[in-house]
């Protein structure tokens, strides 16, 4: 009898043993680890499934244990300060001076995310979209040297002088011994000079519909068309990037093509006549509903300058000012055509590539002011300056299945074709081969156009 009472209380021993070391193991994991919902970060205690805002299944995260004295992070299990010896305390009951530095670390982690966000836009000429994510940058953590470097430079190449200068100066107070702040107080120089002249402009013609009015007849005058003739010519290259293959000739008939870009000057004079007239019926039949053609930052300083190329155009914009001029968007054969002429030539003006003969990396410029640049048949800023809409759709192995006479590019597609680089592109970009592409509503201010216009049969 007395065995069998042993054995009961070894066991009851044994059980209790058991049940305290599991509380214990969850005790210490309930004060070592949270809960945390990965879509909006929110933390959550031991016991919550789901995130209150949103309804995600939380995820455990352990919590960082630091000491009150030093405000060193303890390892993993440790649960004393191994300098100072005192109790390590969880971050979120930290004095404030800690709570602050994580949240600070937290800031500037997004604020780099947003930064590199903002730089890869940049790579791929999508300045407006760079631009949200830099401001997003800014908003997370504003004490960023690089980040307001980079601000100044895009503002400045978007024709804001006030916000360049602005992010520039700043730079300079977050970076005072940066090797380059001699080349940036330069610059500040620069911009605010060119501050002044624009603004002698406005005082002197008053508003941008004088400016416009005043300029619009030399630049018509000027923005004349030149002949392209019927023919075979060689479209493509075998030795570029995919999209370009296979190399072959291609009959166009005879068309026109403009001499210059689109200038600001001459769009003005198409949106003045939609305000009056809101005349919509040689706009694309498909263009989204609501739209009055206006590019996006129509108020910004750029579009004071009359014979700058016009850009933040969407291609149905483009399309409804060709219509409206009575002509229509070129093909993609008849503008590498246009640009390259018979011989097969890399660059509009030969092969030999020629940073002075293009508008490449540098600030704006009115169009048709590099005579060096032109193409055989009189065709300028056919590289670099803005890139221009065509009237196809893009598909990258249209040329495998084109036809060899007149080609119109694929029946439908998700993007259109647009070519010729911009002042932002890389000298591989400008070639007359290289292709690109974009969303029919795209608004970018490194995208323009010019117009074409069939030739009569007799």
């Amino acid at each position: 009898m007395k065995r069998y009472c042993v054995i009961s209380l070894l066991c009851v021993s044994i059980s209790c043993f058991i049940l305290t070391s599991i509380l214990q193991a969850e005790m210490t994991k309930s004060d070592t680890t949270t809960r945390k919902c990965p879509a909006c970060n929110k933390l959550y205690s031991e016991g919550t499934k789901f995130c209150g805002n949103d309804g995600t299944k939380l995820i455990e995260i352990p919590i960082t244990m630091i000491c009150p004295d030093c405000k060193k992070e303890g390892t993993p299990g440790e649960k004393f300060c191994k300098e100072h010896g005192k109790k390590l305390i969880p971050s979120a009951e930290a004095p404030p001076g800690i709570q602050e530095t994580d949240t600070i670390r937290q800031k500037k982690e997004l604020a780099r995310k947003y930064y590199k966000e903002g730089n890869d836009y940049c790579d791929a000429e999508s300045y407006d979209s760079a631009i949200a994510s830099y401001k997003k940058a800014e908003d997370a953590f504003a004490d960023f040297p690089a980040l307001h470097y980079n601000m100044g430079w895009l503002y400045s190449k978007l024709g804001n002088a006030d916000q360049a200068i602005h992010h520039l100066q700043k730079y300079i107070v977050l970076a005072p011994k940066a090797n380059d702040i001699t080349e940036v107080q330069s610059y500040i120089i620069v911009l605010k000079n060119a501050q002044k002249k624009r603004q002698d402009v406005l005082d002197a013609f008053k508003d941008r519909d004088e400016i416009m009015k005043k300029a619009l007849p030399d630049i018509k005058k000027k923005n004349d068309s030149v002949i392209v003739p019927a023919g075979e010519f060689i479209m493509g290259s075998d030795e570029a990037r995919e999209d370009t293959f296979p190399q072959h000739k291609v009959y166009v008939d005879a068309f026109e093509m403009d001499r210059y870009e689109v200038t600001n000057a001459q769009y003005w004079e198409f949106l003045d006549y939609m305000k009056k007239t809101n005349d919509h019926s040689k706009c694309f039949k498909g263009e989204p509903s609501g739209k009055n053609h206006t590019p996006r930052f129509w108020d910004n300083e750029y579009y004071n300058v009359p014979d700058y190329p016009v850009a933040r155009i969407d291609w149905y914009d483009a399309y409804a000012y060709a219509a409206w001029a009575g002509k229509r968007l070129p093909s993609e054969a008849e503008w590498e055509k246009a640009a390259r002429g018979l011989d097969g030539r890399k660059f509009p003006w030969g092969n030999e590539w020629d940073p002075a003969r293009c508008n490449l990396g540098g600030d704006p410029k009115p169009v048709g002011n590099i005579e060096s640049g032109k193409s055989i048949y009189g065709c300028y800023d056919m590289a670099g300056s803005v890139h221009e809409w065509c009237a196809d759709w893009y598909l990258d192995t249209y040329y495998a299945e084109a036809p060899s006479m007149n080609p119109k590019g694929p029946d439908n597609g998700l993007r259109r074709v647009i070519r010729g680089g911009s002042r932002f592109s890389q000298p591989f970009q400008v070639r007359t081969t290289t292709r690109k592409s974009e969303q029919s509503d795209l608004f970018n201010v490194a995208v323009g156009f010019r117009c074409a216009k069939d030739i009569k049969k007799p």
